[in-house]
């Protein structure tokens, strides 16, 4: 029922019941005052309850409609489809570099370390007519099978500025051919270290390097550098602060002591030595016998392994090179002096070679003197031989705020005949050779190094096809 209809009845209701006599003495006037203010008392509760009924209408449940669940938003057309972002050159490196070092890491939990690097070398004019060159290439293996059995090797590729024809036979050497050098520009590939180590105290085995810088004994067979004067350190480029090795080294070693047979090796403390029984040195019959005693006082052992290790390091080397009949050949002596404090090091070495055989000229056309017992009136005589070599390095790093190292190296090479052989087996004259070098060594990091070196022979020369008077070098070394 409509609320004014109900509001009607109530009002005729309420005037039937008035008593007859106040219908019959109210007048017209008052009856409307009376029916207006009841009207409006009711339209103001009619207004509360159409309020009241917006406010239910508000709180009551949704619709099913609105119950519905809503339609899910658009996806967009990248992540609908999930496509990958494409890989860039940054990230395929860093993926590289990520499964290169899980695979160490998963070798070095099964005994096995790997180790290497490449070098790349720029020259001025030399007499070789290459500005560019590869030195070599090396891989350097560490095997721990157990206890006190392991296995170490390095394994070269030599470029085109390799002196390996000039080495131990079969040994291989990628040193670059600086002035006095003997090199003929040959590419070669080999092993340079192959062993079988029987150890004590100490698990690891260096191929190559400082193998005295931890305490241990160690009883080797195979092929490997002859710890004899200091240079034997350096033989890797990636482990020389310098570009060329001393003459020492490249002239009387023939580019480092390297041969097949048997090694024993042992540091404690402030003592080492080192044993070897060898094939021979400066020929293809016999054998050599020899060793090295060594001293070292004083060393930081926070930067042993650094290239300006701190202390004092002395030995003394020796060896006898017998023939295929057990007769001496030839007999070295070596004696090595290093100091170092601070940021500079001194380094010495001082090498005689006395010949007990005479040297006659290669008459087989195989490159290699015929060395027999003869007269004294041969071409050759006896090759006695003395060198030497004092090599200064100061590091520049709390100075300059940058990782270089400078250097300055002076050597002395005397051979007692005037007579050589040349890189292709002929006979050239030959000369005492005092060679000065200056350079510095630039350390990007552990990985990257770049060295710029010049060498003057000081008015010196030969008449070796290979032989430079003045040279200057810079090379990129890259390890891994």
């Amino acid at each position: 029922m409509p609320p004014r209809r109900y509001l009607y009845i109530l009002t005729a209701l309420a005037l039937g019941a008035q008593p007859d006599c106040h219908a019959a003495t109210a007048d017209d006037e008052h009856i409307r005052k009376i029916v207006q203010t009841m009207l409006q008392d009711k339209d103001r509760k009619i207004e509360q309850l159409e309020a009241r009924i917006r406010q239910l209408e508000q709180e009551r449940p949704p619709t099913v409609a609105a119950l519905q669940p809503a339609a899910p938003a658009a996806v967009p057309e990248k992540a609908a489809a999930n496509a990958k972002p494409e890989p860039t050159v940054d990230s395929k490196l860093k993926a590289l570099d990520k499964k290169v070092a899980e695979l160490k890491e998963a070798a070095e939990a099964n005994g096995l370390v790997m180790s290497g690097f490449f070098d790349i070398n720029a020259k001025t004019g030399n007499s070789t007519d290459q500005t560019f060159s590869v030195g070599s290439v090396e891989l350097d293996l560490d095997y721990v099978h157990d206890d006190h059995f392991g296995a170490s090797s390095a394994l070269v590729l030599c470029g085109n500025s390799s002196n390996a024809d000039y080495g131990a036979p079969g040994a291989v050497f990628c040193g670059n051919s600086g002035p006095g050098a003997l090199s003929g520009g040959s590419t070669t590939a080999g092993i340079a270290v192959a062993l079988v180590d029987y150890h004590l105290f100490n698990d690891r085995i260096p191929p190559r390097g400082r193998i005295f810088n931890n305490k241990g004994l160690h009883i080797q067979a195979g092929r490997f550098d002859l710890p004899f004067g200091s240079d034997y350190q350096y033989f890797a480029n990636k482990d020389r602060v310098t570009v060329t090795a001393p003459l020492t080294t490249s002239r009387m070693q023939l580019g480092g002591y390297n041969a097949d047979g048997l090694r024993s090796y042992g540091n404690f403390d402030w003592f080492n030595y080192s044993v070897f029984w060898t094939d021979a040195l400066y020929a293809n019959d016999g054998h050599t016998i020899g060793g090295r005693l060594g001293l070292s006082l004083g060393q930081n052992a926070y930067k042993i392994h650094s290239s300006n290790p701190e202390g004092i390091e002395f030995g003394i080397s020796h060896l006898s090179e017998l023939d295929g009949e057990n007769r001496i050949r030839n007999t070295v002596y070596g004696a090595d002096l290093a100091i170092g404090y601070g940021v500079w090091r001194l380094q010495n070495e001082f090498m005689l070679l006395n010949a007990h055989q005479q040297v006659f000229l290669d008459q087989d056309g195989d490159g290699n003197p015929i060395i027999v017992v003869g007269p004294n009136n041969s071409p050759f005589g006896k090759g006695h031989q003395l060198g030497y070599h004092s090599t200064f390095t100061v590091d520049l790093a709390s100075l300059a705020k940058m990782p270089i190292i400078a250097f300055a190296r002076y050597s002395r090479w005397q051979p007692s005949q005037n007579l050589g052989l040349d890189f292709d087996g002929s006979t050239v004259a030959i000369n005492d050779i005092s060679m000065l070098s200056l350079g510095f060594n630039y350390k990007f990091s552990d990985h990257l190094q770049v060295k710029f070196e010049y060498d003057d022979s000081l008015g010196t020369e030969t008449a070796e096809r290979y032989f430079d008077r003045k040279l200057g070098i810079a090379q990129i070394v890259m390890s891994f």
